[in-house]
């Protein structure tokens, strides 16, 4: 299965919820893969492997493509069964695919050599319009668009989904919403959930799900800043807040992710 959460809007969780569903799915046992395609590679940095990005500069995904390296040379240990991807420059590798039409044949033969290896594929978009996401989100099988839940963020709903018309992208693969930065103490998440429940019945033809409202935690950027994901068996070095921080995000974070197929 091949995922990707996807947004216009930068700033709105994608990369966390991205790597933890994908760590959740390797605590399970599953053979999961994480495609950075967005050359900040911060997928990296949330498991506190920042230094594997600039350790070489002949492992990215670019040389494997141009068969200059092998999968085993760019693959990134992250956790068991948990591995990473990352992209030199997604700015040159959208051009090259624009410009030279045999490269994006190249580049699907990659992506599904990639999908054999795994049992599951996710991939971490930037939030701009590029040859490369359209690519990608053509050959995922399930978009979940988020949505931050204020004015800005609805708007992105908004142009994201005009982006899906302006590129001839089909919106079917967008089978799950997912509302995130809910608070039940603000007027304007339950303003914004409201007008987005009525955009998604105004604007998407399919059904779609919308998933339950991930809550505001700003716990989650403290556990990211130690490197720890919530899926982690590890957290000795954490304080007994944090700890219990951390179990109750993996309980939420949990019955997010079960109800993704």
């Amino acid at each position: 299965m091949k995922y990707t959460y996807f947004c216009k809007k930068g700033g709105v969780g994608k990369t966390t919820i991205t790597g933890e569903h994908a760590s959740y799915l390797a605590s399970l046992g599953k053979k999961v893969l994480m495609v950075s395609v967005d050359d900040q590679n911060s997928i990296f940095e949330m498991f506190g492997k920042s230094p594997l990005v600039f350790e070489r500069e002949d492992n990215y995904l670019e040389h494997y493509i141009a068969k200059l390296a092998t999968l085993e040379d760019i693959l990134h240990p992250i956790r068991p069964n948990l591995y990473a991807i990352k992209t030199l420059n997604t700015d040159m590798l959208s051009k090259k695919l624009t410009l030279e039409r045999p490269f994006e044949k190249q580049f699907l033969s990659v992506l599904k050599s990639l999908e054999a290896e795994f049992d599951y594929v996710f991939f971490d978009l930037p939030p701009s319009s590029n040859r490369t996401s359209e690519i990608v989100l053509d050959f995922v099988d399930t978009v979940i668009l988020i949505v931050e839940l204020n004015k800005l963020g609805v708007n992105g709903f908004f142009n994201t989904l005009q982006y899906f018309v302006d590129a001839g992208l089909n919106s079917e693969k967008i089978r799950y919403i997912l509302p995130n930065g809910f608070s039940k103490n603000k007027s304007v998440p339950s303003v914004a959930l409201e007008e987005l429940n009525g955009m998604i019945k105004e604007h998407l033809e399919t059904p779609v799900t919308v998933l339950s409202c991930m809550p505001e935690k700003s716990s989650i950027q403290s556990l990211q800043a130690k490197g720890v994901s919530v899926f982690d068996k590890r957290g000795n070095h954490l304080s007994s807040y944090e700890r219990s921080q951390k179990a109750i995000l993996k309980e939420t974070m949990t019955q997010l992710y079960d109800q993704i197929q």
